[in-house]
């Protein structure tokens, strides 16, 4: 079995990558319709906007986190980054110009760079012990399962009802995902409860030692 932090992290990893998938198949055809003035050109432009946010601010956050003590920064990190994931959708919505597009891809860029390390970091600290490759491969696996089924759905809905439903309902998961992680919220501890734990494991490891040297007196 799994821990609890573990699962909500795999619970919300899927629901996310469901609704990105959703989405992934369609970008690329909804941007040509719905853009005034879109070529092929925009939606490279568009995918380099990410790209720069993505790579420019991913290591920063990340050592900020890495700096900042307890798990708690972490936490707020991925739940703020999946509340914006989960909003450029509908930013998609009312989008008209192809500058709108890069603007909005920049922020899914930088929602990604606070979302995807806080996710990993929490994860890596709560991964069950022996299990590491076991674990990690279930988000993979997951992650796959969620993004191969829901591309050929995304292609579908957008077919029969429209872009604006596919979006709002890849922005419903998202919110979703989002709630998902509140489940962990006591989970990802502050620097003051993890010294809390280390002192009472020091406490507990000294009293047992305590025990044992007074029963080997005992016999």
């Amino acid at each position: 079995m799994i821990n609890r932090v573990i699962r909500h992290l795999l619970y919300c990893d899927f629901v996310l990558n469901f609704s990105i998938g959703l989405l992934s198949p369609i970008f690329a055809v909804f941007v040509l319709k719905q853009i005034n003035g879109s070529t092929l050109e925009v939606i490279g432009i568009a995918t380099v906007c990410y790209w720069i946010a993505r790579v420019t601010t991913t290591v920063p956050l990340s050592r900020f986190m890495d700096r900042t003590d307890g798990e708690r920064d972490e936490f707020y990190f991925l739940l703020f980054g999946t509340m914006i994931v989960a909003t450029i959708p509908l930013l998609y919505i009312f989008a008209r110009l192809p500058w709108h597009i890069y603007v909005i891809q920049f922020i899914y860029g930088l929602a990604n760079s606070m979302a995807v390390p806080g996710w990993r970091i929490l994860f890596t600290d709560h991964i069950d012990e022996g299990k590491t490759g076991y674990e990690w491969s279930l988000q993979d696996v997951e992650g796959g399962i969620a993004v191969g089924v829901s591309a050929y759905l995304g292609a579908v809905l957008a077919q029969r009802y429209g872009f604006p439903t596919v979006l709002t309902i890849v922005s419903i998961l998202g919110y979703t995902a989002a709630f998902l992680l509140l489940f962990i919220y006591k989970d990802a501890k502050t620097l003051k409860q993890i010294k809390a734990e280390h002192e009472l494991k020091d406490l507990r490891s000294r009293r047992r030692g305590m025990l044992a040297v007074g029963t080997h007196h005992v016999k």
